[in-house]
């Protein structure tokens, strides 16, 4: 009798863990080690630890249980109803050996093989499945890569590692939650067309010198929820993709919700939204990021790439995306929005409805916002927006143009160009502990429709700057701004650019505003100097 209380004890517990699943009978808990696996770090246990998977499923699910041991395993393939949970001191720890992750059977839309190697833990096409616990579940990275660096952050791969840690293919009412993933070999967790799905409390850590080792991978999925986790590894924290190539099907990436997370990612992007797919990203919400030590903040590439060996044919569309509630610390760049084409193809890009509020970052270098000669970026506004910039500004830096990995030097605290319907309100630039030959506060080129209420700048005028404001071919209105004291100019509007500004204080600039003759300058109520 107590050892049949004690095992329904701990069914009923795992049971009531998982909030919203359907309640797991007592005889629904399939111990790992009842089918031969052995936690002692050292046994391969792939063959047992799938024969619970398999029996799980055969019963109508359940809950697939580590106690606290360190399982080594190769390629485990979930299933319908079937519940991972791994207890507090169980570590499901992936073999080193490339030959335990066989070839994933999948072919990408021009018929060739999905992926480039195996997974740790991989399902295609399963319904209600789970990954839960307070346990670990580590790819032991370093395996497989070699010491050898592609750059200088990143150690270059061995060709026959896995392509991942836990990847879902075409999942539905999927959950990840509580579990800590490490070390990773490439992608950490990736989901790919995935319905409904929610990633709740997990960690992520992986080295930083880890190649391709993105957090968590969104890809053509529809109602996801990701909240309170840490994430800190070598490449993207989070990235939204839209890979129908990959898939094989045009499904859109759209309803994604992420909040009160904490995301780093030293060479890479805390949120990187587009660059490989040719379906839509849409209607995604970003809320209460804190970001650490990263390249690039808040990322969103629109791009048709030229890279032959993704699927990637006309490009990546995204709309209607918000981030709000963000602070930022120790990043190269605090934004960085482009949309572009790379090749002589035709592209489908475009970038539209971003709102970005009540954002505090660090960061060395200015943002950048910009479209290309053929399409313009429409519709972003920025407000509340804090800057601190670090950097010391090389004397001939320039900024030569777009690239994907976030561009060369950006002398320019905010750099817009082929924009069309540009607000930008309550934007502060301190550039206090700053150095060198920057240019302009903000500078504007080919953006139409713009808006500048409220911008100030700290710490401009000690630099050998040019102004607060620059125009090349720009249309701007300019209201209740600033210009602090001894700022040498505060707009220079050149190319057949237009501005109005109204009810700005440029009284302590040594000059309020020049233009080149083929340029209009129209101003009122401002005060002068």
């Amino acid at each position: 009798m107590h050892v049949q209380r004690t095992a329904y004890t701990l069914a009923a517990a795992l049971a009531t863990a998982a909030l919203g699943a359907a309640e797991v009978a007592p005889d629904r808990v399939f111990r790992v080690a009842e089918f031969g696996a052995v936690g002692d770090g050292t046994t391969l246990s792939t063959t047992a630890i799938q024969r619970a998977v398999d029996a799980c499923a055969d019963a109508g699910g359940g809950t697939v249980y580590f106690a606290p041991g360190v399982y080594l395993s190769g390629s485990v393939f979930l299933k319908d109803h079937v519940r991972l949970y791994l207890d507090a001191g169980a570590v499901l720890r992936g073999s080193a050996r490339p030959e335990d992750y066989p070839a994933i059977p999948r072919l990408n839309g021009r018929g060739q093989p999905a992926f480039s190697g195996g997974f740790l833990l991989y399902a295609d096409g399963v319904r209600n499945v789970a990954i839960e616990g307070r346990g670990t579940i580590d790819g032991q990275g370093r395996a497989f890569w070699l010491e050898e660096m592609i750059n200088s952050w990143v150690r270059k791969p061995l060709p026959n590692r896995p392509r991942g840690l836990i990847c879902i293919v075409r999942g539905s009412d999927v959950l990840c939650r509580d579990v800590t993933l490490l070390n990773s070999p490439c992608y950490t967790l990736w989901l790919i067309g995935c319905d409904n799905v929610r990633i709740d409390g997990i960690t992520i850590r992986n080295p930083h010198d880890g190649p391709n080792t993105d957090g968590i991978d969104i890809d053509c999925c529809r109602g996801v929820r990701i909240a309170n986790c840490f994430i800190d590894g070598g490449d993207d924290a989070i990235a939204l993709k839209s890979d129908a190539g990959l898939l094989g099907e045009d499904l859109p990436c759209e309803d994604v919700v992420v909040t009160n997370c904490v995301l780093g990612a030293l060479p890479a992007c805390a949120v990187r939204i587009g660059y490989e797919g040719d379906a839509v990203i849409r209607n995604c919400a970003f809320s209460n990021l804190t970001i650490f030590d990263t390249d690039i903040g808040l990322d969103i590439i629109s791009i048709l790439p030229n890279r032959p060996d993704v699927t990637v044919l006309k490009g990546t569309r995204c709309e209607n995306l918000s981030f709000s509630n963000i602070t930022m610390r120790n990043v190269n760049r605090a934004l960085f929005f482009w949309m572009g084409n790379e090749t002589a193809g035709e592209a489908q890009v475009q970038l539209r409805n971003v709102q970005v509020s009540n954002v505090i970052a660090e960061a060395r270098l200015g943002s950048y916002i910009g479209g290309y000669d053929r399409r313009r970026i429409e519709n972003v506004t920025l407000s509340n927006i804090q800057l601190t910039l670090t950097a010391t500004m090389p004397e001939a830096a320039t900024l030569s143009g777009s690239q994907i990995w976030g561009g060369s030097w950006n002398p320019y605290g905010l750099y817009c160009s082929w924009v069309d319907g540009l607000r930008v309100e309550n934007l502060r630039l301190d550039v206090r502990q700053a150095g060198g030959r920057w240019r302009y506060g903000v500078y504007c080129e080919q953006v139409r429709n713009a808006e500048f209420s409220a911008v100030r700048s700290d710490g401009l005028a000690a630099l050998p700057c040019l102004g607060q404001f620059g125009l090349t071919q720009a249309s701007v209105a300019i209201r209740d701004c600033g210009a602090e004291a001894g700022l040498p100019l505060f707009l220079q509007a050149a190319d057949s650019s237009r501005a109005t500004l109204t009810g700005c204080d440029l009284s302590l600039a040594k000059v309020a505003f020049a233009a080149d003759p083929g340029s209009r300058v129209s101003e009122w109520a401002n005060l002068l100097p």
